[in-house]
């Protein structure tokens, strides 16, 4: 889980991953995650070639934690399971604001190929603009809302 989340600091992730972010993230998100990534980042590069002037869809932002910013420290602070499912509940904090800003997100994680990956961020921050429900559905609603 730390290795993912160093990966998108590394790789500067903000919006849908790039092509070539996304296939560094890849081995750490399962298989239906990856293709609403994908889908998301087909959608952005089309919206801003048919129209520069204007902000595309899943331009900037982190997706996977509440806040939009990002954090700057994860921790998993308990790991517990939901049926087949294992979930990671994971401290991220951010030193960026003042006073530094710390909540807890949930990471739904699944086996493939026998190890665990990512397939869902359930979003825990309380503050006005934070990232509301989880990330597989805002993707979802997104790409099935009208560009």
């Amino acid at each position: 889980m730390e290795q993912f989340y160093a990966a998108t600091l590394e790789q500067r992730v903000t919006g849908a991953p790039t092509t070539p972010q996304l296939a560094a993230l890849a081995p750490f998100l399962s298989d239906t995650l990856h293709s609403l990534l994908a889908a998301a980042r087909q959608r952005s590069d089309v919206e801003a070639a048919r129209d520069p002037n204007e902000k595309p869809s899943f331009a900037d932002g982190d997706l996977f934690s509440s806040l939009i910013e990002g954090p700057n420290a994860v921790e998993v602070i308990a790991d517990s399971a939901r049926g087949a499912i294992q979930v990671a509940t994971v401290r991220m904090t951010s030193t960026g604001a003042t006073p530094p800003l710390t909540w807890v997100d949930r990471v739904l994680l699944t086996k493939r190929d026998g190890d665990y990956v990512i397939d869902d961020v359930e979003y825990g921050g309380t503050w006005d603009f934070a990232n509301r429900g989880n990330l597989r559905a805002t993707l979802a609603a997104a790409l099935a809302a009208p560009p």
